[in-house]
C-alpha cells in the first residue's frame, strides 16, 4: 500500500503533463484507424489518421497524392462545436516519399470532429473532409519497472526530507566544537518525527487527490459505450429481435437525436458466434428512443449471435451497440409453410425492404455445417465464388497469402455475370456496396464503406456546420427533432426504389473513387490485429441485393 502511495504521488510530481487520458474506439469495434480513399479537387487521395491515445493528444496523418506534381499537403482538425472558424491553424504534411505526407495535428476536444486535407499542385487546389470521433476510451496503465524506480525514488526524498528537518532542529544548532547530548538528540527525534507526520500527511492528501482525480475522468472524461439488451419474442408466430439501449449507458446522449445514415435510423448486423456462418444486415424501427424492433428472417438458423448495432447522432458522431442475443427456432408450421410456397430467402423478410441475411460454411472450414440447399459458399482471395443469382464474385487479392495488420489496403472485389461478363451493379442504400468486416473472437468489427472506414452522412453534417459560420449550433427540442427525423423516414419509405436511391446520393461521390464503377468496388480498410476474419460484402444487383462472404488471415 505504502509503496503505491508513494508511486501515485511521485508521479503526480514528475509526470503530470504526461498522463494517458485515452484512446479512440466509437463507431465501431476495435478499429481505431480512420481510412478515407477519394477525391479531393483533381487528386485522387488515400488518407489514413491514426487518433491519438489521449485526447489532448496529437494524431498522426498519412497522406498518398497521385502524380509529381504536388507543392503542398495541409491538414487540420474541424470541430463540431467550434465550426471551422474556431478550429486550430492547418499544419503542413512532410514529404517522406513520392506522393506520400505525413504529419500530426493536435485534437484538443473530445467529441465529433474532422480532419481537413488541403492539396495544392499543378491541378490547382483540392480539399477533402474526413470525420473522426475523439475520446477517450483508455486509463493507462504504469509500468511496473517504472513503478518499483518512482517508489525508490520517492522513498529517497522522504527519507532525504527528515533527515533535513530532524538535523535543522538539533545537528544545525550545534556551536563549532559542542558535543551532541541527550538534548539534541531529542530535537533530533522530534524534528525527524515531524518530517515524517508531514510527508505522511502529504502523501495522504496527494492519495486522496489523485483517487478523486481519477474517479472524475472515468466518470466524466472517459468514454463509455451504450449497452443494450437484445432479447427474442414471438408476434404472430413470427421471431421478432427486441434491441433494447441500456437508459444507464446512455449517459446524457440523448438518443432522441438519432439521425438517418445511408436513409436507415440503425444498421444492425447478427453474426452466428463461434462459426460465423449466419450473417444477417437488418434494419430495426425504432419503438421509443431506447427500443428497436426487428423482425428475423425465418430461414435465420438458431444459436447465439453477436450483435452490432450502428446509429448516427445529429452532430455526426457514430456509435456501435454490441450485444449478444440468443436466436431460438423457427415455429415449425413457418418452416413448413415456405417449403410449400416455394419463396426465395430474400422474400421471406417481412421487416425492412433492404435487410438481408446469407447462410454460409463456418470460417476456416470448407463443409457447411447447416444441410441447406441457398448455401452460399465462403470465398477467399484470388477465387471465384458463387452469388446467390447465379453471378459470380472475386476478391483481387492474391491467393494463399496472409494479410499484415496495420497495413492499408483496398478491399477490391469484381462481380461477373452468369456467362462470364462485368456485371453492372447498382447503388445499395446511396452506396456502390456496404461491407462488414469481424474478426474470428470478435473483438473487432467494422462497418465499411467504398469511400473509407466512416459514415458518409458524417461528412455531410460536417460540411453542413462548416457552412453555418456561426457559433455553438442551436437544437430543437429532443422531441421536435425526433418527430422531424420521424417524418424524413417516413418521406423515404414513401419514395420508390430508384428515387430513395437518389435521394440518398446525393453528396456521396461514390462514383468519383477509384475502382467503384461497373462491375468492382473497393473498400479501403486496415486490419488493427493479427487474426482470422471473415468479411461480407454486399451489393446490388437487378434489383436484388446480393451477399458475398470472405475468409482472411491476418498475420
Amino acid at each position: 500500500m505504502k509503496k503505491q502511495i508513494l508511486i501515485k504521488i511521485l508521479t503526480f510530481i514528475l509526470l503530470f503533463p504526461l498522463w494517458g487520458l485515452g484512446g479512440f474506439v466509437f463507431a465501431h469495434i476495435g478499429s481505431a484507424g480512420v481510412v478515407h480513399e477519394g477525391k479531393a479537387g483533381n487528386y485522387q487521395v488515400q488518407v489514413f489518421i491514426q487518433p491519438p491515445e489521449v485526447i489532448p493528444g496529437t494524431a498522426k496523418v498519412s497522406v498518398m497524392v497521385d502524380g509529381k506534381d504536388i507543392s503542398s499537403v495541409k491538414m487540420s482538425p474541424i470541430y463540431y462545436w467550434s465550426g471551422d472558424e474556431g478550429s486550430p491553424r492547418s499544419d503542413e504534411g512532410i514529404l517522406t516519399e513520392t506522393g506520400s505526407f505525413e504529419g500530426n495535428i493536435w485534437l484538443m476536444e473530445n467529441g465529433a470532429s474532422s480532419v481537413k486535407i488541403v492539396i495544392e499542385g499543378a491541378r490547382g487546389i483540392g480539399e477533402t473532409l474526413i470525420p473522426i470521433g475523439a475520446v477517450s476510451t483508455a486509463k493507462k496503465e504504469l509500468p511496473k519497472s517504472l513503478g518499483w524506480i518512482l517508489a525508490g525514488l520517492a522513498l529517497l526524498l522522504v527519507g532525504v526530507f527528515i533527515t533535513i528537518v530532524g538535523a535543522s532542529t538539533s545537528d544545525s544548532m550545534l556551536k563549532p566544537g559542542q558535543a551532541i547530548d541527550n538534548q539534541f538528540k531529542k530535537r533530533r527525534i522530534v524534528g525527524s518525527t515531524i518530517g515524517a507526520t508531514f510527508c505522511g500527511a502529504l502523501l495522504f492528501v496527494g492519495n486522496w487527490w489523485w483517487n478523486g482525480w481519477a474517479d472524475d475522468y472515468y466518470e466524466n472524461s472517459l468514454y463509455h459505450p451504450m449497452q443494450a439488451n437484445s432479447k427474442i419474442t414471438f408476434e404472430n408466430g413470427q421471431r421478432i429481435l427486441n434491441f433494447k439501449i441500456d437508459s444507464a449507458s446512455v449517459r446524457g446522449r440523448h438518443l432522441s437525436y438519432v439521425i438517418p445514415d445511408h436513409g436507415k435510423l440503425m444498421h444492425l448486423f447478427l453474426v452466428r458466434q463461434g462459426t460465423m456462418d449466419a450473417f444477417a444486415h437488418l434494419h430495426p424501427s425504432r419503438k421509443d428512443t431506447l427500443n428497436f424492433t426487428a423482425p428475423l428472417p425465418n430461414g435465420l438458423p438458431a444459436g447465439k449471435y453477436l450483435v452490432y448495432a450502428d446509429i448516427l447522432r445529429y452532430h455526426g458522431f457514430q456509435y456501435t451497440i454490441a450485444d449478444t442475443v440468443e436466436v431460438i427456432s423457427t415455429p415449425l408450421n413457418n418452416r413448413n409453410q415456405e417449403t410449400a410456397t416455394g419463396r426465395s430467402r430474400s422474400s421471406q423478410l417481412s421487416g425492412d425492404s433492404d435487410d438481408t441475411f446469407v447462410i454460409t460454411n463456418p470460417i476456416n472450414s470448407t463443409k457447411p455445417a447447416l444441410q441447406d440447399a441457398t448455401i452460399t459458399i465462403c470465398g477467399t482471395p484470388g477465387v471465384k465464388t458463387p452469388l446467390q443469382d447465379g453471378s459470380s464474385i472475386v476478391w483481387e487479392e492474391k491467393p494463399n497469402q496472409a494479410l499484415q495488420s496495420g497495413k492499408v489496403y483496398n478491399l477490391k472485389f469484381s462481380v461477373q455475370t452468369p456467362d462470364g461478363k462485368e456485371a453492372e451493379l447498382q447503388t445499395y442504400l446511396g452506396m456502390m456496396g456496404h461491407a462488414a468486416v469481424v474478426k474470428e473472437d470478435g473483438s473487432v468489427y467494422i462497418h465499411l464503406h467504398p469511400n473509407g472506414t466512416f459514415s458518409t452522412t458524417s461528412v455531410q453534417v460536417m460540411e453542413n456546420r462548416i457552412a453555418e459560420k456561426i457559433g455553438r449550433p442551436v437544437l430543437q427540442s429532443t422531441k421536435k427533432f425526433k418527430d422531424s427525423v420521424d417524418n424524413v423516414l417516413a418521406k423515404l419509405n414513401a419514395l420508390s426504389e430508384a428515387e430513395r436511391d437518389s435521394f440518398l446520393m446525393k453528396g456521396m461521390n461514390h462514383a468519383t473513387t477509384k475502382g467503384h464503377h461497373g462491375g468492382s468496388v473497393s473498400f479501403p480498410y486496415s486490419f488493427p490485429q493479427a487474426g482470422n476474419y471473415r468479411i461480407w460484402l454486399q451489393i446490388k444487383r437487378n434489383g436484388k441485393i446480393l451477399t458475398g462472404a470472405f475468409d482472411a488471415k491476418v498475420i
